[in-house]
């Protein structure tokens, strides 16, 4: 009788990590005095905190603002009205638009938070976070 070891061991990690217990999500603490910081307030409109404020807007139009300001390493995008007990199609659907968008003005470390109304990012959950 001969016993495949290959399928076992190629098994043995997702046995592993089916048993992880979820991490639960982390304080943000903005490190970066010189961010971009916005609030999305859905999947259409936003206003920018930081650096310079501005008033509720189009998601585009706020990227295409975005560019007049000096280049910046970090971009926080709080997420006002998300509900998702984990990630799923609702972050998704308001996240990419800003990721590309960020990403394609040079942010290199952009993080996303779930917002709780209100503009301070520290102290807020960290949905995810991209270097």
């Amino acid at each position: 009788m001969k016993i495949n070891l290959l399928p076992l061991l190629a098994a043995l990690p997702v046995l592993l990590s089916s048993c992880a217990t979820s991490r639960p999500p982390q304080a943000f603490h903005n490190t970066d005095n010189s961010a971009l910081v916005v609030e999305s307030l859905d999947n259409r409109s936003c206003q920018v905190i930081a650096p310079t404020a501005i008033a509720k807007e189009e998601n585009t139009r706020v990227l295409d603002q975005a560019k007049a300001f000096t280049q910046r390493q970090t971009a926080v995008v709080i997420l006002e009205n998300y509900s998702e007990p984990q990630l799923g199609p609702q972050f998704r659907d308001r996240s990419m638009a800003w990721f590309i968008g960020l990403r394609g003005l040079g942010y290199q470390h952009i993080v996303f938070l779930q917002g709780n109304g209100t503009t301070d990012p520290n102290g807020l959950p960290t949905l995810a976070e991209y270097d």
